[in-house]
């Protein structure tokens, strides 16, 4: 199967619709100070666009202030004592990721390479995955994975083409199925025809597939812009749509074998005539954005246009969506809850707007792909980092909506000049997944200690304190640490943005109804290839398999970059999923929470690798038991104790928390300027943008629109108001 090029890109403004986008401030007389709180990619972003050319810098001089020793936020990773990359998770990159792509691209094609290096080019830290398999439950109980093979095309993501409208979107998404249903034999037979009832107009086979087709040709004769066609003309389109599932459904789709691709194919077809017929009654007729249905639960909004609601709930076609942007309350699979209009409006990007390949897969840690050079570059761009920076509490001017003092614990302090965060290894700019000890005064104690600055449980006591006052230290705040930090969790913490709730309500609501979500993560180190372990279709990245460790990746790529003695390990894995607690609330006096949680993972991953691992590796599961024996572990160790030296982490700090994307809440996000405050401004995956969901490119969207808002650029974030704009207003017409 092959797909053509994307549509040809329509230029569209991408700023923020309602209220009007933010003006430009007036060219400042002097240096403007900007302390940025947060080293994740938000903060990161809103650095590069504040300090991108010689003019900028002269204008603003940015301080980022970071907890711990490294940046990256979610996406930090560092290199352990045996040099391994050690993840905050796994982290697969969309071919729409627009903004981030063209970030990369722009460091890279700014460096200056050493001959040596091992990522010469942005092509060498990233490459496509197309192969994306999708785990599914027979009716047995048993596990299988349906081999799903995304098309390339001609495109390259970040390359500064917008988005196209919801008809091209649809023309791309149509084409890509109707070869799908056409090369896995989904025809209909004459008395299947019979049944679905006559082929709508425009069908010139009697084929699920040709209807799709002729759904297609529907599109590109209104000239993509869906808008303009009338009621009866779009109820057209539905038709043809609502055809072919019925004429699939006659055979092969009700009462075909659980699990089994004809099941899929119809699932797909029954989600996909919901969706469409939801889309023209919702958002096209009714010429409302895709935000306008984010009261309503997805899996709620399928059902009420029509979709069954036994498939809705059960089936892989709907689960995946739930699983890829981790939307369950509290990490529990049995609270899902994800806006409809943001789900709908992530599915439209990812599937409709892709570059390339559908995902791009890292080469070697996203500390080292991206974090290391993009540090690397600020440094130059006369960024100042303050690492060890524990914001406590971001205090409000008594009677103006100005944001006054900030006060910070300085976790350690370093011996001699700067702390120097990173190292090499083999040539590569990493980052160590402990600090530099030797940097720090008293850093043999602290390690001897096993002191932990990123844990919200640490209980070092600070080296000292700081503190930053308005027109002194700062003139402009980016509040770019993770949304869990702000919260009131539990009854003994205040939250760092106890004052700010305290004079903003709308900045309260935001805080209090948006949700995060726990998570978790695991690396495992083979000795036997992935072929060898069972796996025998090809390199892949899956999602929706058993629960709780419901994504898998073969990383095995990035076994290349970590210095092993030979022989290296022969295939490494990549497993993560949602994690299923509440101790992200616990006070940060219970000291015992980390050891609790990584204990608990620990005996979770031993349970799921002799429950549920055979589905992936068959050959590693011998007797329904896991072979303890595939992973590299020092001579000696046997059975379970061959898993204490991979690498599995839960991420339950407020700060490592992911987003949670609930039905109703929407309406609470803040674009940067809209905290209540006139030099306060908001990134991260929390705020509001064109993902409004877990995602790299939302933070990475989020800190240009903070940029934006302080200094004017950029002036187009690509995909920004996707989500907000009107289908006749530009993207979605």
């Amino acid at each position: 199967m092959v797909l053509g090029m994307l549509c040809p890109l329509r230029w569209w403004r991408s700023s923020r619709p309602v209220p009007d986008p933010p003006k430009p401030r007036e060219p400042q007389a002097k240096e403007r100070k900007i302390a940025i709180l947060g080293g994740g990619m938000a903060g990161l972003s809103a650095a590069y666009q504040l300090t991108k050319t010689p003019e900028l810098r002269r204008q603003n001089h940015v301080t980022l202030y970071q907890l711990g020793w490294r940046l990256g936020g979610k996406a930090a990773s560092g290199r352990d004592s045996e040099g391994r990359n050690l993840e905050h998770g796994l982290h697969v990159w969309f071919g729409c990721y627009e903004n981030t792509f063209k970030m990369l691209q722009e460091l890279y094609e700014g460096r200056t390479v050493p001959p040596d290096a091992h990522l010469k080019t942005w092509r060498d830290a990233v490459k496509p995955q197309d192969y994306t398999p999708i785990g599914v439950l027979g009716a047995d109980g048993s596990w299988s994975y349906w081999p799903l093979r995304w098309p390339t095309n001609d495109g390259t993501p970040g390359d500064g083409g917008l988005l196209p409208t919801l008809g091209e979107m649809f023309d791309t998404i149509l084409g890509w199925l109707h070869g799908f249903l056409a090369g896995h034999g989904a025809a209909a037979p004459a008395d299947v025809v019979q049944a679905a009832g006559q082929p709508p107009a425009g069908v010139t086979a009697p084929t699920p597939a040709a209807a799709l087709l002729a759904a297609r040709d529907h599109v590109r004769r209104s000239g993509r812009r869906l808008y303009h066609q009338n009621e009866y003309q779009l109820r057209d389109l539905v038709r043809l749509i609502a055809w072919a599932r019925d004429a699939h459904a006659g055979t092969r789709g009700q009462g075909a074998t659980t699990g089994s691709p004809d099941q899929l194919v119809h699932d797909v077809l029954a989600i996909l005539a919901a969706a469409i017929q939801g889309i023209v009654t919702d958002l096209i007729l009714k010429n409302e954005p895709f935000e306008s249905l984010d009261d309503e639960d997805f899996r709620a909004w399928l059902i009420r246009h029509g979709a069954d609601r036994q498939l809705v709930n059960t089936s892989s076609v709907v689960r995946i969506v739930y699983d890829t942007l981790f939307q369950y309350a509290d990490g529990d699979v049995d609270k899902p809850s994800y806006a409809a209009g943001t789900a709908l409006g992530v599915i439209a990007r990812l599937v409709g707007t892709y570059k390339g390949s559908m995902m791009w897969d890292i080469q070697a840690g996203m500390g080292e792909v991206l974090v290391a050079p993009l540090y690397e570059h600020l440094v130059k761009a006369g960024v100042v980092f303050k690492f060890f920076r524990e914001v406590t509490s971001i205090e409000p001017h008594a009677d103006q909506p100005l944001v006054e003092t900030i006060r910070l614990n300085r976790q350690a302090d370093v011996l001699t000049g700067e702390y120097q965060p990173t190292i090499s290894v083999d040539g590569l700019t990493c980052w160590p997944a402990e600090p530099l000890w030797d940097q720090l005064k008293d850093g043999a104690a602290m390690r001897a200690a096993n002191v932990n600055f990123e844990s919200h449980w640490c209980d070092q006591p600070p080296a000292g304190q700081e503190v930053l006052k308005r027109g002194e230290d700062f003139d402009d705040v980016i509040l770019a640490i993770s949304l869990g930090a702000y919260k009131n969790l539990n009854d003994v913490d205040r939250s760092m943005c106890a004052g700010l709730m305290e004079r903003s309500s709308r900045f309260n609501n935001y805080v209090a109804n948006v949700g995060v979500v726990p998570t978790q993560a695991v690396q495992l180190w083979c000795d036997a290839s992935t072929f060898d372990m069972g796996w025998q279709t090809g390199k892949a990245a899956t999602v929706s398999g058993p629960e709780y460790l419901n994504i898998w990746a073969d990383m095995s790529q990035v076994i290349a970059f970590e210095p092993w003695p030979s022989p290296a390990p022969k295939s490494l894995h990549y497993l993560t999923g949602t994690y299923k607690t509440t101790l992200f609330k616990e006070p940060s006096t219970n000291a015992a929470v980390p050891q609790t949680a990584r204990t608990e993972i620990r005996d979770q991953t031993i349970a799921w690798l002799n429950a549920s691992s055979g589905t992936l590796w068959p050959l590693a599961d011998p007797g329904g038991k896991f072979d303890w024996n595939v992973l590299r572990a020092p001579a000696g160790a046997t059975g379970p104790q061959r898993f204490d030296s991979q690498f599995w982490r839960a991420n339950i700090d407020p700060t490592e928390c992911c987003t949670l994307s609930a039905a109703g809440t929407t309406q609470y996000r803040l674009h940067p300027d809209e905290t209540g405050f006139d030099n306060l401004y908001l990134a991260g995956e929390g705020s509001r943008h064109g993902f409004n969901t877990t995602a790299i490119e939302g933070a990475v969207m989020s800190g240009a629109a903070a940029s934006r808002a302080i200094c004017g650029q950029p002036v187009n974030i690509v995909g920004y108001d996707f989500l907000q704009r009107r289908p006749s207003e530009g993207p979605g017409s």
